[in-house]
């Protein structure tokens, strides 16, 4: 009996318009690790009456608790974050040529708004499967010092069944990676970041039982978001401008976080953007814990202030047609 790897495995995905409905992958992503697997919720008869043991067993529920991690390139990830944010704008040309295009996401809104959901299929070696109606539940991007960007990725989904891959290629650009990465705060740019992470926080329904005949959930939908960034950095007098001028004062600030890629096409370089325009300082506090050179965590929450969107993540890249 053979013994499986993980080293040449699949995960696609695909957008869907129906809830339960699977579709045939689009997108085969650049997977590091996944988590996906099918869940039954159990329940067994309480009775005590002449019983040595508990008595039967049946299930009651089905769902698909999942996730995954891949490296993020510019034409890997448009899906995801349509998914995970929820609202896309129109793609616009950027500048005067006419192939390379800006894809604005935004966290969607209103009660009766509800986020894309996707397939995932995932070649398990012993069998592919497919996991039907993913929500984003939460979404990480984490960029850590002299390495490549990733996004972790958690999802609540539906159902697990047998499922194909499609004949579908990965992509040849290069990953965004540290090199890449400028952060300005109003304005100014912070040269000496050390690290930086991007967390959106959907806090998706993972319990949507209604008594239909189905042991599956209806179709589960977002809570109230949360939009974290976390930096680090050595400590120097900006910094401290920052502690005593903005974190001291719970004064907002606007972020932005610009990883700039290869070259896309006609002088203008695929580029992937985090823009608050309003967040908080949660935790900036500088330490000396010991001879070495200082760093400093800088911890923010987006807010949602007028009508500024509390976050909007950009994407340029080649795809004239938006992703939702």
């Amino acid at each position: 009996m053979p013994n499986f790897s993980g080293e040449d495995t699949k995960l696609q995905i695909g957008l869907e318009t129906t809830w339960g409905t699977a579709v045939a992958p689009t997108v085969e992503l650049d997977m590091i690790d996944e988590e996906f697997g099918g869940e039954i919720i159990v329940n067994t008869e309480p009775t005590l009456v002449g019983k040595a043991t508990t008595g039967r067993s049946d299930v009651m529920g089905n769902k698909v608790p999942g996730g995954f991690t891949m490296l993020v390139k510019p034409d890997n990830i448009g899906l995801l974050l349509a998914c995970a944010l929820g609202t896309e704008a129109a793609p616009a040309g950027v500048g005067g040529t006419s192939s390379v295009y800006d894809h604005a996401f935004t966290l969607i809104t209103g009660s009766a708004s509800t986020l894309p959901f996707f397939t995932a299929v995932v070649d398990k070696k012993a069998d592919v499967r497919g996991y039907i109606s993913n929500k984003i539940a939460q979404m990480s991007f984490n960029l850590p010092n002299n390495d490549y960007l990733s996004a972790q990725v958690s999802t609540v989904g539906r159902q697990e069944q047998a499922d194909a891959l499609e004949s579908l290629s990965l992509s040849t650009l290069r990953a965004f990676n540290f090199n890449d990465l400028t952060v300005e705060i109003d304005d100014v740019v912070i040269d000496e970041v050390m690290s930086a992470n991007v967390v959106i926080n959907n806090n998706i329904e993972d319990d949507l039982f209604v008594a239909d005949g189905s042991a599956y959930m209806i179709e589960v939908d977002r809570q109230r978001r949360e939009v974290t960034i976390e930096l680090e950095a050595l400590y120097n007098d900006d910094i401290e401008t920052l502690r005593t001028g903005k974190y001291q004062t719970a004064t907002a600030v606007k972020v932005e976080i610009i990883l700039t890629g290869e070259t896309a096409a006609e002088g203008e370089s695929y580029q992937l953007t985090f823009e608050c325009p309003n967040a908080y300082f949660t935790a900036l506090k500088p330490t000396v814990s010991g001879p070495d050179r200082m760093r400093v965590p800088l911890s923010l929450r987006a807010a949602s202030i007028g009508s500024d969107e509390p976050i909007t993540v950009t994407l340029r890249d080649l795809q004239s047609t938006a992703y939702s």
